[in-house]
């Protein structure tokens, strides 16, 4: 003969302590499955830099910052490739927050002006012009695909086209 079935037990309701740790619990996997969406999505739309830094490297009048910070230290390359610093970099005229700022060598033969509109993370450079000689060179400027995210700047007569970037 089987033995007679127990009749179940009535479900307990949940006490406060196992409110707040599922409700703990819950926070918590929202808060690391969200960030993990936000990376993979970053990692999606991370922008590889519009040129690469060999041309910039391999190109007379690039600028290259040296030094992180605002506005940081820049040297530029002359016509035989070597590397010189520019000298600091001050403010000039123009409203607050929006005056440019301008580094210029020793010998004045480079004049590099750009705004940076609130760092690095802000946007990245507006309006860079560079002056060599009294005759403006148009240049571009990007950032490294890094952590330690450094600016450099090539001229545009340097600069592949986005068309035979593509290829």
């Amino acid at each position: 003969m089987s033995k007679p079935k127990r009749p179940p037990k009535p479900i307990e309701p949940l006490t406060a302590r196992q409110k707040r740790d599922l409700k703990t619990m819950g926070i918590f996997l929202l808060v690391v499955v969200g960030g993990m969406g936000l990376f993979f999505v970053a990692m999606l739309i991370w922008n590889e830099p519009d040129f690469p830094q060999e041309i910039a490297e391999s190109t007379p009048h690039s600028i290259f910052e040296t030094d992180d910070g605002r506005p940081g230290s820049w040297e530029y390359l002359d016509e035989n490739l070597e590397a010189h610093p520019l000298g600091e970099c001050v403010r000039i005229d123009g409203w607050r927050n929006q005056r440019p700022f301008q580094c210029t060598s020793a010998d004045e033969s480079h004049v590099f002006t750009f705004r940076d509109p609130g760092g690095h993370t802000g946007g990245g450079f507006q309006d860079e012009a560079l002056t060599v000689d009294g005759r403006d060179v148009p240049i571009e400027c990007t950032l490294e695909n890094d952590w330690d995210a450094l600016i450099y700047c090539a001229p545009l007569s340097a600069i592949p086209s986005p068309e035979a970037r593509a290829r």
